[in-house]
């Protein structure tokens, strides 16, 4: 909290000497790059807690009509583990044995099964359109900077592997690809 305390009252002048100091080491492009790490940053954010938010609404929906007891706590369970890559197989998938055991077998294949389409879903197609269409990142590179980030920086690093990634690919950009030609 203090550390976000002097973020907030000197943002703007760390702001203005992290352009400078970015000028200095990478040139013109480096406003861009930072300005790329930033959309990244932010959709990362968006893909990653809005998408897992998401599967929690939709998986607490199938445990209220499979009669789980508790469902809004194992949902708001299920949104919070979302946000960690392959963590809400790990509740649905508890949630499925628990009924399988409790006597109901069919709502624990219904609840196991709808958990399976909507991770699939999310994984595949919502979530690599949010994070890599905001900064045109592949999405095996946006997934190797979730997981390396959060191998190598814990939960902060769900959301500092993508951007790094993206300042990495961001360079790879400007130093390989041709630059149109100057008008004097």
């Amino acid at each position: 909290m203090l550390t976000l305390f002097f973020l907030f009252r000197d943002g703007a002048a760390l702001n203005r000497r992290l352009i400078e100091l970015s000028d200095r080491w990478l040139g013109a492009q480096g406003e861009r790059i930072g300005r790329h790490m930033i959309h990244a940053v932010l959709g990362t954010v968006n893909g990653l807690v809005l998408v897992g938010l998401g599967e929690g609404v939709l998986l607490g929906i199938a445990y209220i009509l499979a009669g789980l007891p508790h469902p809004v706590t194992i949902a708001v369970l299920t949104g919070i583990l979302a946000v960690i890559p392959f963590g809400a197989p790990v509740v649905f998938g508890a949630a499925a044995l628990y009924l399988a055991a409790a006597g109901s077998a069919a709502s624990a294949v219904a609840v196991l099964g709808f958990g399976i389409a909507v991770v699939f879903v999310a994984d595949h197609f919502v979530r690599p359109v949010l994070i890599g269409g905001a900064v045109r990142l592949p999405f095996l590179w946006v997934l190797l900077g979730i997981l390396g980030g959060l191998e190598t920086f814990g939960i902060l690093g769900l959301f500092l592997g993508p951007a790094v990634m993206a300042a990495l690919i961001s360079l790879w950009r400007e130093w390989t690809e041709p630059s149109p030609p100057r008008i004097v």
